[in-house]
Protein backbone atom coordinates (compact mmCIF):
# COMPACT_ATOMS: atom_id res chain seq x y z
CA UNK A 1 0.00 0.00 0.00
CA UNK A 2 2.86 2.37 0.84
CA UNK A 3 4.35 1.80 -2.63
CA UNK A 4 0.98 2.50 -4.21
CA UNK A 5 0.64 5.78 -2.31
CA UNK A 6 4.18 6.81 -3.23
CA UNK A 7 3.90 6.00 -6.94
CA UNK A 8 0.27 5.84 -8.04
CA UNK A 9 -0.79 9.50 -8.05
CA UNK A 10 2.46 10.87 -9.46
CA UNK A 11 2.40 8.29 -12.28
CA UNK A 12 -1.21 9.19 -13.10
CA UNK A 13 -0.34 12.90 -13.14
CA UNK A 14 2.60 12.32 -15.52
CA UNK A 15 0.52 10.11 -17.85
CA UNK A 16 -2.33 12.62 -17.90
CA UNK A 17 0.08 15.49 -18.58
CA UNK A 18 1.44 13.57 -21.58
CA UNK A 19 -1.99 12.60 -22.95
CA UNK A 20 -3.24 16.19 -22.73
CA UNK A 21 -0.01 17.40 -24.38
CA UNK A 22 -0.76 15.21 -27.45
CA UNK A 23 -3.99 17.27 -27.88
CA UNK A 24 -5.76 14.03 -28.86
CA UNK A 25 -7.22 13.47 -25.39
CA UNK A 26 -9.20 15.44 -22.88
CA UNK A 27 -10.07 14.80 -19.27
CA UNK A 28 -13.83 15.01 -18.62
CA UNK A 29 -13.73 14.10 -14.91
CA UNK A 30 -10.78 15.02 -12.72
CA UNK A 31 -8.59 12.18 -11.46
CA UNK A 32 -9.95 12.84 -7.96
CA UNK A 33 -13.53 12.40 -9.19
CA UNK A 34 -12.78 9.12 -10.95
CA UNK A 35 -13.31 5.98 -8.96
CA UNK A 36 -10.23 3.76 -8.66
CA UNK A 37 -11.17 0.61 -10.55
CA UNK A 38 -8.56 -1.61 -8.95
CA UNK A 39 -6.99 -4.03 -11.44
CA UNK A 40 -9.25 -2.74 -14.25
CA UNK A 41 -7.86 0.74 -15.08
CA UNK A 42 -6.26 3.76 -13.40
CA UNK A 43 -8.24 6.51 -15.09
CA UNK A 44 -10.23 7.42 -18.18
CA UNK A 45 -9.77 10.13 -20.80
CA UNK A 46 -11.72 10.93 -23.95
CA UNK A 47 -10.24 10.54 -27.43
CA UNK A 48 -11.34 13.83 -28.95
CA UNK A 49 -11.49 12.70 -32.62
CA UNK A 50 -14.35 10.27 -32.02
CA UNK A 51 -15.48 11.23 -28.49
CA UNK A 52 -14.58 7.71 -27.27
CA UNK A 53 -13.64 6.87 -23.69
CA UNK A 54 -10.09 5.50 -23.39
CA UNK A 55 -9.05 3.57 -20.29
CA UNK A 56 -5.48 4.08 -19.11
CA UNK A 57 -3.24 1.87 -16.94
CA UNK A 58 -0.10 3.48 -15.50
CA UNK A 59 2.90 2.06 -13.68
CA UNK A 60 5.94 3.82 -12.26
CA UNK A 61 9.14 1.77 -12.55
CA UNK A 62 11.59 3.17 -10.01
CA UNK A 63 14.44 0.95 -11.25
CA UNK A 64 14.17 2.84 -14.56
CA UNK A 65 16.50 5.58 -13.38
CA UNK A 66 17.82 6.85 -16.72
CA UNK A 67 16.43 10.12 -18.02
CA UNK A 68 15.28 10.61 -21.63
CA UNK A 69 16.31 7.07 -22.55
CA UNK A 70 15.35 3.49 -21.82
CA UNK A 71 17.25 1.76 -19.04
CA UNK A 72 18.71 -0.78 -21.47
CA UNK A 73 16.90 -4.03 -20.68
CA UNK A 74 15.83 -6.10 -23.68
CA UNK A 75 12.12 -5.96 -22.74
CA UNK A 76 9.81 -3.82 -20.66
CA UNK A 77 8.50 -6.08 -17.92
CA UNK A 78 4.94 -5.40 -16.80
CA UNK A 79 3.58 -7.21 -13.73
CA UNK A 80 1.36 -10.12 -14.77
CA UNK A 81 -1.21 -9.01 -12.16
CA UNK A 82 -2.21 -6.49 -14.86
CA UNK A 83 -3.74 -9.43 -16.76
CA UNK A 84 -7.21 -8.37 -15.54
CA UNK A 85 -6.78 -4.84 -16.84
CA UNK A 86 -9.49 -3.47 -19.11
CA UNK A 87 -7.30 -0.53 -20.15
CA UNK A 88 -6.75 0.52 -23.74
CA UNK A 89 -3.40 2.23 -23.11
CA UNK A 90 -0.47 1.29 -20.89
CA UNK A 91 2.04 3.93 -19.84
CA UNK A 92 5.19 3.21 -17.85
CA UNK A 93 6.84 6.15 -16.06
CA UNK A 94 10.51 6.32 -15.04
CA UNK A 95 11.79 7.06 -11.53
CA UNK A 96 12.28 10.77 -12.23
CA UNK A 97 8.78 11.05 -13.79
CA UNK A 98 10.11 12.73 -16.93
CA UNK A 99 10.41 9.81 -19.34
CA UNK A 100 7.62 7.45 -20.39
CA UNK A 101 6.99 4.39 -22.53
CA UNK A 102 3.55 4.12 -24.17
CA UNK A 103 1.84 1.12 -25.77
CA UNK A 104 -1.56 -0.53 -25.99
CA UNK A 105 -2.65 -2.84 -23.19
CA UNK A 106 -3.31 -5.41 -25.93
CA UNK A 107 0.44 -5.44 -26.71
CA UNK A 108 1.17 -6.08 -23.04
CA UNK A 109 -1.39 -8.87 -22.64
CA UNK A 110 -0.18 -10.65 -25.79
CA UNK A 111 3.44 -10.79 -24.60
CA UNK A 112 5.12 -13.86 -23.16
CA UNK A 113 5.22 -14.26 -19.38
CA UNK A 114 8.26 -15.17 -17.30
CA UNK A 115 8.99 -15.18 -13.57
CA UNK A 116 11.73 -13.32 -11.76
CA UNK A 117 12.83 -12.23 -8.33
CA UNK A 118 12.30 -8.58 -7.48
CA UNK A 119 13.23 -6.51 -4.45
CA UNK A 120 9.66 -7.10 -3.22
CA UNK A 121 8.86 -10.65 -4.36
CA UNK A 122 10.58 -14.02 -4.74
CA UNK A 123 8.95 -15.32 -7.90
CA UNK A 124 6.72 -12.74 -9.56
CA UNK A 125 5.35 -13.19 -13.07
CA UNK A 126 5.82 -10.47 -15.68
CA UNK A 127 4.77 -9.84 -19.25
CA UNK A 128 7.99 -9.35 -21.26
CA UNK A 129 6.96 -6.71 -23.80
CA UNK A 130 9.25 -6.09 -26.78
CA UNK A 131 10.72 -2.61 -26.86
CA UNK A 132 9.50 -2.11 -30.44
CA UNK A 133 5.90 -2.19 -29.12
CA UNK A 134 6.52 1.07 -27.23
CA UNK A 135 6.93 4.72 -28.11
CA UNK A 136 9.21 6.63 -25.75
CA UNK A 137 8.84 10.28 -24.76
CA UNK A 138 10.82 12.63 -22.57
CA UNK A 139 9.69 15.89 -20.97
CA UNK A 140 12.15 18.73 -20.99
CA UNK A 141 11.58 22.47 -20.79
CA UNK A 142 7.87 21.90 -20.26
CA UNK A 143 7.24 19.90 -23.43
CA UNK A 144 7.19 16.19 -24.34
CA UNK A 145 9.48 15.01 -27.13
CA UNK A 146 9.54 11.62 -28.83
CA UNK A 147 12.84 9.81 -28.30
Amino acid sequence: LELCVENDQVAKDVALDFLKWTVHYRLDSSLEEQEELYKKQDFEVTLISNDRKVKVEVERKKVWSKVCQWQGWSTIDVPARKNESEADLFIMVNKECNTIAVTTMKNVLQSKVTSKKTIYTENEEFFNVDLNKFKFYCKSEGSWKKI
